[in-house]
Parts: C-alpha cells; sequence; structure tokens
C-alpha cells in the first residue's frame, strides 16, 4: 500500500518545477520501463499490480493506489519512478543536433524525440518555452526513446553564439529542403507549432529551408517537418 506522503510525492512530479527540484521522472508500463532500464536509466521505484514485473525494486500495489498515481487515462500494469540524469553536453561539428524552439504539444515533443532516436541524432536543444522531455506525455510519446537521445534545456541564441556551425532554419520562404546542399553539418533549428521560428532567431540562420506544400494548409506539424529533414539528411 502506498503511503499520503509517496502518493503526493509521485504525483508532483507530473509538474515541471518538481521534476527540477527532485530530478526525477515517471513512466509507465513494461515496454517502456524495462527499455528505460536496459539503457541505463536509475531507478528510484517500480510499481506493479502483479509480479510479472521482476525487478529489486518493484513493490506490489494495488490497482487502486496505481489509479492515485498514473498520469493516464488508462494506466498499465507497471508504474515507475525514474531519476533525471546529468547531461554531458558536447558539440561535434562532424554530427546534426536538433534545436528546438517553443515546441509546447507534448505529443509533437515525443515524436519529435522517437524520430530522433530513429534516425540516429544524438541530441536535442530545446528553448526555456518548450515542454520539457520528461513531462509524463512527453515520455509516453517518445516510447523510451528519452532514454537514448539527450535532451537539453538551453539558451538558444547562446548555443548559437558559442559554437560557430551552420544554422539550417524551417521556414515559410526558403530553399526547398530536398535541394538543398547540407555539405557541412550544424543545428537544425524547428520552431513553434503556431508561430514558427521567433523573430530574434530568424538573423542566426544561414540556411532558411522550406518545406513546398501544395495544399492550403497553414502550416505543417512540428512533428512531421522534422521527420521529413531527418529522411532527407539521412
Amino acid at each position: 500500500m502506498l503511503s499520503q506522503n509517496e502518493i503526493k510525492l509521485i504525483n508532483s512530479l507530473k509538474i515541471k518545477k518538481y521534476r527540477k527540484k527532485y530530478l526525477e521522472f515517471i513512466a509507465e508500463g513494461d515496454k517502456i520501463i524495462k527499455e528505460l532500464i536496459d539503457e541505463g536509466m536509475e531507478v528510484v521505484h517500480i510499481f506493479a499490480i502483479n509480479d510479472n514485473f521482476i525487478h529489486q525494486k518493484c513493490r506490489i500495489i494495488s490497482e487502486s493506489d496505481l489509479n492515485k498515481i498514473t498520469a493516464l487515462q488508462h494506466h498499465h500494469n507497471s508504474f515507475a519512478v525514474f531519476k533525471i540524469p546529468i547531461i554531458d553536453v558536447s558539440i561535434n561539428s562532424n554530427e546534426w543536433s536538433l534545436v528546438l524552439d517553443d515546441i509546447q504539444d507534448p505529443g509533437n515533443m515525443g515524436t519529435i524525440i522517437r524520430t530522433c532516436d530513429w534516425f540516429g541524432i544524438k541530441q536535442i536543444f530545446c528553448s526555456d518555452g518548450c515542454v520539457d522531455a520528461y513531462n509524463p506525455k512527453v515520455v509516453q510519446a517518445s516510447m523510451a526513446s528519452v532514454g537514448r537521445v539527450n535532451v537539453i534545456e538551453t539558451d538558444i541564441e547562446q548555443l548559437f553564439m558559442e559554437h560557430d556551425l551552420p544554422v539550417y532554419g524551417a521556414v515559410l520562404n526558403g530553399e526547398n529542403y530536398r535541394v538543398q546542399s547540407y555539405e557541412q553539418k550544424g543545428f537544425i533549428l524547428i520552431g513553434n507549432e503556431g508561430h514558427g521560428i521567433r523573430e530574434s532567431l530568424h538573423a542566426k540562420i544561414n540556411f532558411p529551408i522550406t518545406i513546398p506544400k501544395n495544399g492550403k494548409a497553414e502550416s505543417l506539424n512540428a512533428g512531421i517537418a522534422t521527420a521529413l529533414i531527418l529522411d532527407k539528411l539521412a
């Protein structure tokens, strides 16, 4: 049985400021939890409603207790608390890095992290206006890819000033992304779902690129745009 203090602490991890305070996050479901463990993520607690999950830190709890801590509409059979890893940031001029400006939808963020994992992008830099990578909905949408891709919250303008690498920015009036030359690796910049890349960052873009459209949609989903561009790079 979970104590009221345990329930209160675990539920606080659904809020960003408490994830930052305790440096912990939650994940749900056998597959995601096992993959995060396999990737070396440090386990704090595992809770399950049956004995199918074998781990030294696993506690059997009631379905009623699981309902009190789940972040999902329909809970899985297992629930875990992990330590947020301390990431050693390094920029390699021979590798691509993705930069996200104020991506706010958890589903988009999780999809982007998973897409980066698929295409071998090891680092994502996020503005402080982005939904954080350890939001429960992001963790679920990433399908454990958050354990394989480094996601770093940073000052984007400072990042670009400190590293003399080309910035390829996804905008509405740039070069067709299919014909753009990508000879020198650097940063791929993706903007907010509704407003695109903030005005102050446009001056930092060396190569504005565009995914051409044939229809009338105002904009393209940030996750889809990322996937198309990374597929081109691959």
